[in-house]
Protein backbone atom coordinates (compact mmCIF):
# COMPACT_ATOMS: atom_id res chain seq x y z
CA UNK A 1 0.00 0.00 0.00
CA UNK A 2 1.01 3.65 -1.25
CA UNK A 3 2.02 6.09 1.23
CA UNK A 4 1.36 9.47 -0.53
CA UNK A 5 3.26 12.66 0.63
CA UNK A 6 3.04 16.36 -0.66
CA UNK A 7 6.54 18.01 0.44
CA UNK A 8 6.90 21.59 0.17
CA UNK A 9 10.56 22.73 0.51
CA UNK A 10 10.53 26.64 1.65
CA UNK A 11 12.98 28.91 2.49
CA UNK A 12 11.55 29.67 6.54
CA UNK A 13 10.01 25.93 6.43
CA UNK A 14 9.70 22.45 5.08
CA UNK A 15 6.19 21.54 5.24
CA UNK A 16 4.93 17.71 4.54
CA UNK A 17 1.22 16.95 3.89
CA UNK A 18 -0.18 13.44 3.80
CA UNK A 19 -3.90 11.94 2.05
CA UNK A 20 -5.39 13.41 5.18
CA UNK A 21 -4.02 16.92 4.44
CA UNK A 22 -2.64 16.95 8.25
CA UNK A 23 0.38 18.99 8.25
CA UNK A 24 3.93 18.72 9.74
CA UNK A 25 6.12 21.80 9.73
CA UNK A 26 10.05 21.60 10.41
CA UNK A 27 11.89 25.13 10.15
CA UNK A 28 13.90 24.98 7.28
CA UNK A 29 17.42 25.62 9.39
CA UNK A 30 20.16 23.79 10.61
CA UNK A 31 22.56 24.52 13.98
CA UNK A 32 25.81 23.62 12.69
CA UNK A 33 29.65 24.02 13.66
CA UNK A 34 32.58 24.88 11.65
CA UNK A 35 35.17 22.90 11.42
CA UNK A 36 38.55 24.44 11.44
CA UNK A 37 39.34 22.57 8.05
CA UNK A 38 38.40 24.20 5.18
CA UNK A 39 34.84 23.33 3.60
CA UNK A 40 33.87 21.35 6.39
CA UNK A 41 31.05 21.74 8.92
CA UNK A 42 29.26 19.75 11.41
CA UNK A 43 25.40 19.41 11.68
CA UNK A 44 24.39 19.60 15.42
CA UNK A 45 20.64 19.60 15.22
CA UNK A 46 18.26 20.60 11.99
CA UNK A 47 14.69 22.59 12.37
CA UNK A 48 12.95 22.45 15.25
CA UNK A 49 16.02 21.23 17.66
CA UNK A 50 17.60 23.65 15.89
CA UNK A 51 16.31 26.34 17.33
CA UNK A 52 16.11 25.14 20.83
CA UNK A 53 20.01 23.96 20.92
CA UNK A 54 21.50 22.37 24.37
CA UNK A 55 24.54 23.58 25.34
CA UNK A 56 27.63 25.11 22.94
CA UNK A 57 25.41 27.41 21.01
CA UNK A 58 27.86 30.23 21.60
CA UNK A 59 30.19 28.51 19.22
CA UNK A 60 27.46 27.57 16.68
CA UNK A 61 25.69 29.29 14.23
CA UNK A 62 22.40 28.61 12.35
CA UNK A 63 22.38 27.97 8.34
CA UNK A 64 19.54 27.70 6.04
CA UNK A 65 19.87 25.22 2.92
CA UNK A 66 17.68 27.65 0.67
CA UNK A 67 18.80 31.15 -0.90
CA UNK A 68 16.53 32.97 -3.40
CA UNK A 69 14.29 29.91 -3.39
CA UNK A 70 16.22 27.81 -4.86
CA UNK A 71 18.95 24.87 -2.45
CA UNK A 72 22.30 26.24 -2.78
CA UNK A 73 24.11 23.55 0.01
CA UNK A 74 23.90 20.18 -0.33
CA UNK A 75 24.49 18.94 2.98
CA UNK A 76 22.07 20.89 4.54
CA UNK A 77 19.44 20.21 2.28
CA UNK A 78 19.59 16.52 2.55
CA UNK A 79 20.20 16.72 6.48
CA UNK A 80 16.84 18.91 6.31
CA UNK A 81 15.07 16.70 4.08
CA UNK A 82 15.76 14.07 6.11
CA UNK A 83 14.25 14.99 9.42
CA UNK A 84 11.21 16.57 7.65
CA UNK A 85 10.34 13.06 6.57
CA UNK A 86 10.98 11.91 9.96
CA UNK A 87 7.39 11.02 10.39
CA UNK A 88 6.47 8.87 7.67
CA UNK A 89 9.89 7.38 6.71
CA UNK A 90 9.39 4.24 8.31
CA UNK A 91 6.11 3.74 5.93
CA UNK A 92 6.05 1.42 3.12
CA UNK A 93 5.90 2.56 -0.50
CA UNK A 94 6.47 6.15 0.59
CA UNK A 95 5.74 8.13 -2.58
CA UNK A 96 6.54 11.67 -2.64
CA UNK A 97 5.72 14.56 -4.77
CA UNK A 98 7.73 17.25 -4.08
CA UNK A 99 7.25 20.90 -4.96
CA UNK A 100 10.18 23.09 -7.38
CA UNK A 101 10.48 26.67 -8.37
CA UNK A 102 10.54 27.52 -12.17
CA UNK A 103 13.41 28.04 -13.18
CA UNK A 104 15.28 24.76 -11.20
CA UNK A 105 18.33 23.83 -12.93
CA UNK A 106 17.92 19.96 -13.80
CA UNK A 107 20.80 19.06 -11.89
CA UNK A 108 19.79 20.47 -9.20
CA UNK A 109 16.14 18.54 -9.58
CA UNK A 110 18.10 15.45 -9.63
CA UNK A 111 19.82 16.26 -6.96
CA UNK A 112 17.03 16.12 -4.92
CA UNK A 113 15.46 13.47 -6.30
CA UNK A 114 18.52 11.57 -5.26
CA UNK A 115 18.28 13.13 -1.77
CA UNK A 116 14.57 11.93 -1.30
CA UNK A 117 15.80 8.24 -2.51
CA UNK A 118 18.54 8.47 0.21
CA UNK A 119 15.73 9.48 2.47
CA UNK A 120 13.46 6.67 2.36
CA UNK A 121 11.34 7.42 -0.42
CA UNK A 122 10.49 5.05 -2.86
CA UNK A 123 9.22 7.06 -5.79
CA UNK A 124 9.42 10.55 -5.88
CA UNK A 125 7.72 13.11 -8.98
CA UNK A 126 8.21 17.24 -8.68
CA UNK A 127 5.68 19.97 -9.43
CA UNK A 128 5.74 23.42 -10.30
CA UNK A 129 5.20 25.03 -7.06
CA UNK A 130 2.83 27.71 -7.84
CA UNK A 131 0.77 24.99 -9.84
CA UNK A 132 0.59 22.70 -6.55
CA UNK A 133 -0.45 26.27 -4.57
CA UNK A 134 -3.70 26.04 -6.80
CA UNK A 135 -4.55 22.70 -6.47
CA UNK A 136 -3.75 22.88 -2.67
CA UNK A 137 -6.14 25.93 -2.92
CA UNK A 138 -9.18 23.95 -3.67
CA UNK A 139 -9.31 24.66 -7.41
CA UNK A 140 -8.77 22.04 -10.56
CA UNK A 141 -5.73 21.82 -12.91
CA UNK A 142 -7.53 22.77 -15.23
CA UNK A 143 -8.19 26.12 -14.26
CA UNK A 144 -7.46 29.49 -15.87
CA UNK A 145 -6.20 31.64 -13.65
CA UNK A 146 -2.78 33.76 -12.08
CA UNK A 147 -1.02 31.67 -9.76
CA UNK A 148 0.94 33.96 -6.97
CA UNK A 149 2.49 32.45 -4.26
CA UNK A 150 4.60 34.95 -1.91
CA UNK A 151 7.46 32.54 0.11
CA UNK A 152 9.38 33.92 2.28
CA UNK A 153 12.13 34.89 -0.01
CA UNK A 154 10.78 34.34 -3.26
CA UNK A 155 7.56 34.67 -5.36
CA UNK A 156 6.62 32.38 -7.83
CA UNK A 157 3.73 33.74 -10.40
CA UNK A 158 2.16 31.62 -13.49
CA UNK A 159 -0.60 31.89 -15.42
CA UNK A 160 -2.55 28.51 -16.00
CA UNK A 161 -4.91 28.13 -18.53
CA UNK A 162 -7.37 24.97 -19.28
CA UNK A 163 -4.54 22.61 -18.01
CA UNK A 164 -1.53 24.49 -20.04
CA UNK A 165 1.70 26.44 -17.92
CA UNK A 166 1.45 29.41 -20.37
CA UNK A 167 3.64 31.25 -18.46
CA UNK A 168 6.05 31.00 -15.14
CA UNK A 169 8.56 33.29 -13.66
CA UNK A 170 10.59 33.43 -9.82
CA UNK A 171 11.28 36.79 -8.26
CA UNK A 172 13.26 37.34 -5.21
CA UNK A 173 10.94 39.07 -3.36
CA UNK A 174 9.44 37.30 -0.55
CA UNK A 175 8.13 37.53 3.48
CA UNK A 176 11.93 38.33 4.48
CA UNK A 177 11.19 41.59 2.20
CA UNK A 178 8.44 42.63 4.34
CA UNK A 179 10.52 42.18 7.47
CA UNK A 180 13.34 43.81 6.29
CA UNK A 181 11.39 47.22 5.80
CA UNK A 182 9.93 46.98 9.44
CA UNK A 183 13.51 46.85 10.22
CA UNK A 184 14.41 49.85 8.36
CA UNK A 185 11.67 52.08 9.51
CA UNK A 186 12.21 51.90 13.03
CA UNK A 187 15.77 52.26 12.65
CA UNK A 188 15.17 55.34 10.38
CA UNK A 189 12.25 56.97 12.86
CA UNK A 190 14.12 55.71 16.03
CA UNK A 191 17.52 54.87 15.17
CA UNK A 192 16.85 51.68 16.74
CA UNK A 193 18.38 48.31 15.27
CA UNK A 194 15.99 45.75 15.41
CA UNK A 195 17.02 41.39 14.34
CA UNK A 196 14.97 40.01 11.69
CA UNK A 197 12.83 38.42 13.97
CA UNK A 198 11.52 41.08 15.76
CA UNK A 199 10.58 43.22 12.64
CA UNK A 200 8.70 39.80 11.68
CA UNK A 201 7.06 39.51 14.75
CA UNK A 202 5.79 43.44 14.21
CA UNK A 203 4.60 42.72 10.68
CA UNK A 204 2.39 39.78 11.87
CA UNK A 205 1.22 41.21 14.76
CA UNK A 206 0.62 44.78 13.65
CA UNK A 207 1.24 44.59 9.61
CA UNK A 208 -1.80 45.75 7.24
CA UNK A 209 -1.61 47.30 3.90
CA UNK A 210 -5.32 47.53 3.85
CA UNK A 211 -7.92 49.58 6.31
CA UNK A 212 -9.83 47.19 9.13
CA UNK A 213 -7.39 45.72 11.06
CA UNK A 214 -7.53 46.82 14.34
CA UNK A 215 -5.50 48.78 16.25
CA UNK A 216 -3.34 46.57 18.28
CA UNK A 217 0.54 46.93 19.87
CA UNK A 218 3.50 45.10 20.45
CA UNK A 219 6.38 45.49 23.31
CA UNK A 220 10.16 45.13 21.53
CA UNK A 221 13.98 45.41 22.39
CA UNK A 222 16.07 46.68 20.22
CA UNK A 223 19.84 48.56 20.25
CA UNK A 224 20.16 52.41 19.84
CA UNK A 225 22.54 52.49 16.88
CA UNK A 226 24.23 55.39 18.47
CA UNK A 227 24.94 53.88 21.79
CA UNK A 228 24.55 49.87 21.13
CA UNK A 229 22.25 49.82 24.58
CA UNK A 230 19.52 47.95 24.73
CA UNK A 231 16.34 49.76 24.81
CA UNK A 232 12.41 48.74 24.86
CA UNK A 233 9.76 50.10 23.52
CA UNK A 234 6.13 50.31 22.25
CA UNK A 235 5.23 50.28 18.58
CA UNK A 236 1.70 50.34 17.63
CA UNK A 237 -0.17 49.15 14.48
CA UNK A 238 -0.36 53.37 12.97
CA UNK A 239 3.31 53.59 13.43
CA UNK A 240 3.90 51.53 10.95
CA UNK A 241 1.72 52.48 7.96
CA UNK A 242 2.95 52.76 4.91
CA UNK A 243 6.17 50.93 5.70
CA UNK A 244 5.15 47.94 3.31
CA UNK A 245 4.94 50.63 0.00
CA UNK A 246 8.06 49.28 -1.89
CA UNK A 247 8.05 46.04 -1.47
CA UNK A 248 3.95 45.45 -2.48
CA UNK A 249 5.62 47.22 -5.65
CA UNK A 250 7.97 44.71 -6.84
CA UNK A 251 5.01 42.64 -5.89
CA UNK A 252 2.66 44.44 -8.08
CA UNK A 253 5.23 44.55 -10.88
CA UNK A 254 5.90 40.78 -11.24
CA UNK A 255 1.88 40.21 -11.46
CA UNK A 256 1.59 42.87 -14.29
CA UNK A 257 4.25 41.24 -15.89
CA UNK A 258 2.54 38.03 -15.92
CA UNK A 259 -0.65 39.51 -16.89
CA UNK A 260 1.12 40.76 -20.10
CA UNK A 261 2.24 37.63 -21.06
CA UNK A 262 -1.79 36.22 -21.15
CA UNK A 263 -2.69 35.26 -25.19
CA UNK A 264 -5.37 37.49 -26.28
CA UNK A 265 -7.69 33.94 -26.57
CA UNK A 266 -7.11 33.44 -22.88
CA UNK A 267 -7.72 36.73 -21.37
CA UNK A 268 -11.16 36.38 -20.78
CA UNK A 269 -11.24 33.24 -18.97
CA UNK A 270 -7.84 33.97 -16.72
CA UNK A 271 -9.41 37.27 -15.83
CA UNK A 272 -12.76 35.24 -14.78
CA UNK A 273 -11.49 33.82 -12.02
CA UNK A 274 -8.23 36.18 -10.97
CA UNK A 275 -5.45 35.94 -9.57
CA UNK A 276 -5.50 32.95 -6.37
CA UNK A 277 -2.98 34.17 -3.55
CA UNK A 278 -1.03 32.22 -1.47
CA UNK A 279 2.16 31.41 0.55
CA UNK A 280 3.12 32.27 4.13
CA UNK A 281 3.52 35.87 3.17
CA UNK A 282 0.44 36.60 1.16
CA UNK A 283 -1.24 36.21 4.59
CA UNK A 284 0.04 40.21 5.38
CA UNK A 285 -3.51 41.64 6.50
CA UNK A 286 -5.49 43.57 3.38
CA UNK A 287 -2.72 42.42 0.74
CA UNK A 288 -4.97 40.39 -1.08
CA UNK A 289 -7.69 43.42 -1.24
CA UNK A 290 -4.97 45.88 -2.42
CA UNK A 291 -3.93 43.94 -5.31
CA UNK A 292 -7.53 43.61 -6.54
CA UNK A 293 -7.80 47.60 -6.49
CA UNK A 294 -4.95 48.23 -7.86
CA UNK A 295 -5.20 46.00 -10.83
CA UNK A 296 -8.45 45.48 -11.39
CA UNK A 297 -8.84 41.98 -11.21
CA UNK A 298 -10.60 39.89 -8.35
CA UNK A 299 -7.85 38.53 -6.27
CA UNK A 300 -9.08 35.23 -3.96
CA UNK A 301 -6.81 34.05 -0.90
CA UNK A 302 -7.37 31.02 0.60
CA UNK A 303 -8.00 30.30 4.31
CA UNK A 304 -4.19 29.30 5.39
CA UNK A 305 -2.43 30.10 1.99
CA UNK A 306 0.91 29.04 3.80
CA UNK A 307 -0.30 25.08 3.57
CA UNK A 308 -1.69 25.38 -0.26
CA UNK A 309 1.59 23.92 -1.99
CA UNK A 310 2.09 21.34 0.94
CA UNK A 311 -1.67 20.11 0.59
CA UNK A 312 -1.48 20.66 -3.52
CA UNK A 313 1.60 18.00 -3.90
CA UNK A 314 -0.66 16.14 -1.81
CA UNK A 315 -3.64 16.02 -3.60
CA UNK A 316 -1.67 15.38 -7.16
CA UNK A 317 -0.17 12.21 -5.60
CA UNK A 318 -3.67 10.91 -5.21
CA UNK A 319 -3.96 11.91 -9.45
CA UNK A 320 -0.85 9.71 -10.30
CA UNK A 321 -1.22 6.09 -11.20
CA UNK A 322 -0.29 3.39 -8.53
CA UNK A 323 2.71 1.71 -10.28
CA UNK A 324 4.04 5.08 -11.98
CA UNK A 325 7.83 5.47 -12.50
CA UNK A 326 8.85 8.54 -10.26
CA UNK A 327 12.19 10.81 -10.95
CA UNK A 328 10.37 13.21 -13.21
CA UNK A 329 8.46 16.70 -13.49
CA UNK A 330 4.53 16.04 -14.27
CA UNK A 331 4.03 19.64 -14.34
CA UNK A 332 1.85 19.32 -17.64
CA UNK A 333 0.62 16.16 -17.00
CA UNK A 334 -1.54 16.90 -14.42
CA UNK A 335 -5.10 18.18 -16.03
CA UNK A 336 -4.83 14.36 -18.08
CA UNK A 337 -3.86 12.98 -14.66
CA UNK A 338 -6.92 14.55 -13.03
CA UNK A 339 -9.16 14.31 -15.62
CA UNK A 340 -8.33 10.13 -15.75
CA UNK A 341 -9.05 9.95 -12.07
CA UNK A 342 -12.67 11.31 -12.64
CA UNK A 343 -13.21 8.58 -15.26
Amino acid sequence: MLTKIGLDLGYANITLSDSTAEIYREPSVALIRKSPKVGQTRILAVGNAALTPEGGADECILARPFKNGMFFDHQLTEEVIMTALTPVRNKNGLRVVIGVPSDILPKQERDLFSMLDKAGVDTAFSVSRAVAAVIGAGYSPSISAVSVNVGGMSTEVAVLHNGELLYSSRTTLGGEDFDRAVKQYVLEQGDVNISLMVARAIKERLGAVWKGKPNDSIDIEGTLALTGNKIRMNIATEDIVGVFEKPIQLLINAIVDALKQVPANAVEAVLENGIILTGGAAELYGLDILISRVLGISVTRPERAIDCVAKGLSRINGFIPQKSKGGRNITAQLATLYVNTKK
